[in-house]
This record gives C-alpha cells, structure tokens and sequence, in this order.
C-alpha cells in the first residue's frame, strides 16, 4: 500500500501544472521512492533520471 501510495503522488507531482514544464523540459525530476525502516534500503519506485 505504501509504494503504491508514493508512485500515485510522484505520478501527480509530474502533471502539476507548475511542475510538469520543468518536469517535461527535463530541468527537474520527481522521483519516488521507498525507505525501508527495517533494512534502511531505498526501493526507487519511479522517475529515476538515466
């Protein structure tokens, strides 16, 4: 529930109407990500830049 949770915002942060030009123009990046408490690892989930 909780990765599904972060790619739903970071997926709604893209299409802000103030962020999704700079999003598109590829002078900003929304990257969701998962923190794991028990192993401290981050799962990047969606929207890692290349």
């Amino acid at each position: 529930m909780a990765r599904a949770q972060v790619r739903l915002v970071a997926d709604r942060l893209r299409g802000n109407a103030d962020l999704a030009p700079m999003v598109g123009e590829g002078r900003m990046a929304v990257v969701g990500a998962y923190y794991s408490l028990d192993t401290g690892e981050v799962e990047v989930l969606s929207g890692a830049p290349s």
